[in-house]
């Protein structure tokens, strides 16, 4: 079968697989093709018959830093295939053509419970993942954080000009997967922190609040953040990235590996830190 790679913004490649998206994910790539982030770094494997993709596998190439160095790697991602075509390899054909053009490149991927077994035949091997979470309690009645939409120019302002990122364990490239998460998982939950002149993209959840993302062009804490969160009730802080950059020591919570929903697998050598959590907002 002919693999075909696409790589940039093409109007009729981006239907054909949104088209296979919809199908096997239930949820559209539209709002992120609609603002033109698909460029170079985003590469989609596909295998394309009558008009009607297939199958796709999709790599991000992402710069990160892994216990102070710099370090390329490729995010897996969009590895689907139509339930009519399942069965005749199309996902082991493309991902192992993926490797093969990348031998060298160590790889990571957030999974789901059902393809536990599929991975590992690629040399992928499942890790143990932690979540950081501190004891803090927040009670910020009447604090008015601006809330933001996607169309506020700050938004960009600020992503543009992040500069703060973990030595542990951050991503450096990746603006543009940190809007598609923005855009699909929390579209409603972006503020605007003007002391600190910081984006925070948070929710709550009973008296837990999740932190998913800090974007920031200057050095903040999170004592510093703390009295401009507009939030009432929190006993727990989670975070959706390592944050001692931002001044925190949490509790690493190891998550259960029987009852994670997104088991994560890597490929190659990696040095990660004893403790991490890879960034939310940057896996693809």
């Amino acid at each position: 079968m002919q693999i075909t790679m696409n790589n940039g913004c093409n109007d009729g490649y981006q239907t054909l697989f949104d088209d296979l998206i919809k199908e096997v994910f239930d949820f559209s790539f539209a709002p992120w093709f609609e603002r033109n982030l698909w460029d170079e770094r985003y590469e989609s494997y596909a295998i394309i018959e009558d008009g009607k993709m297939l199958s796709n596998v999709s790599i991000f190439k992402m710069d990160m830093v892994v216990c102070g160095k710099t370090v390329r790697a490729h995010s897996f991602g969009a590895v689907a295939t139509r339930k009519s075509e399942r069965g005749k390899g199309l996902s082991k054909l493309l991902v192992s053509h993926v490797l093969n053009a990348y031998p060298e490149i160590p790889a990571f991927l957030s999974a789901n419970p059902g393809v536990l077994n599929f991975y590992p035949r690629f040399g992928f091997r499942r890790v143990e993942t932690y979540c950081p979470e501190i004891a803090v309690q927040i009670n910020n009645v009447g604090i008015q954080a601006l809330r933001l939409n996607l169309d506020d120019a700050l938004i960009q302002k600020i992503l543009n000009g992040h500069r703060e990122y973990s030595d542990s364990l951050d991503s450096l490239n990746a603006q543009t997967v940190r809007i598609f998460h923005l855009l699909l998982d929390y579209k409603e939950g972006i503020y605007h922190l003007p002391g600190c002149d910081a984006i925070l993209v948070a929710e709550q959840e009973g008296d837990r609040l999740l932190i998913a993302d800090v974007i920031t062009r200057a050095p903040v804490t999170f004592e510093a953040m703390k009295l401009e969160l507009p939030f009432a009730g929190i006993r727990i802080v989670e975070f959706g990235f390592c944050p001692e950059w931002l001044g925190v020591s949490p509790d690493w919570k190891p998550i259960d590996m029987d009852t994670d929903e997104d088991p994560f697998f890597i490929l190659g050598e990696w040095h990660f830190p004893l403790k991490y959590r890879f960034p939310i907002m940057s896996i693809t």
